[in-house]
């Protein structure tokens, strides 16, 4: 059907698209006013008008601002999580190869995609919401060091690292990307001096794994 002369075509209405876009729209919403103001801050009014929709269609689908952010946590970190540990039964190389493949993975997702605020988010928002906290920790933290820790162990198992504690070994390969999430969204905006992310990133692991490694036979083993 040809449009009358002038007629401008206008973009569907996000409040006319499917509802089962809804929630997700309501999720990345959320996540763009939790990590822009923090979680106290952020009013579901603000989030509501950035989704496109009344606050009365949040409640139709959360509770409330603290149901948002599990949402957030099991929508977008949660997979990841269970793609490691699927990608940890499957892999048939090196263990220094999957660390390396699955530490790149998180850093991806902790600093180079719209979740790398959450760090950030969790740490200063601790102490007045320490329920959310023990849920990011429970769902997210406790089983992520749980896949590195296995890895860690097989490597150590297969004589490819050193023997050490791969609990604490795991802390210390997540630090470097905390940091990095922090930086990102705490100091660089108001740095004088970046730093290039993918050569900190390169250096801290090429560390760790030169740290791993097991000495050449009559090496130094300290």
């Amino acid at each position: 059907m040809t449009r009358p002369a002038g007629e401008q075509r206008h973009a569907e209405p996000r409040w006319q698209r499917r509802k089962e876009a809804r929630p997700a729209e309501i999720l990345d919403a959320a996540l763009q006013e939790f990590i822009a103001h923090g979680f106290t801050a952020a009013r579901l009014d603000d989030i509501a008008h950035r989704a496109g929709c009344t606050k009365g269609t949040i409640f139709l689908y959360f509770e409330n601002k603290e149901e948002l952010f599990k949402a957030i946590v099991r929508e977008h970190l949660l997979p990841v999580i269970q793609g490691s540990e699927v990608k940890a039964d499957q892999h048939a190389g090196s263990a220094s190869e999957l660390l390396r493949d699955l530490v790149r993975a998180r850093w991806n997702l902790m600093v180079h995609s719209p979740l790398s605020g959450l760090p950030k988010l969790v740490i200063s928002e601790a102490g007045q919401f320490p329920d959310l906290v023990r849920f990011f920790y429970d769902e997210i933290i406790a089983r992520s060091h749980a896949v590195f820790s296995r890895v860690l162990r097989d490597g150590i198992e297969r004589g490819e690292f050193r023997d050490v504690d791969p609990a604490y070994v795991t802390r210390a390969l997540m630090a470097p990307l905390i940091v990095a999430a922090l930086w990102k969204h705490a100091i660089q905006p108001y740095a004088m001096k970046d730093i290039d992310p993918e050569k900190y990133f390169e250096t801290s692991l090429d560390l760790l794994l030169a740290g791993l490694a097991r000495p050449a036979a009559g090496g130094n083993s300290r």
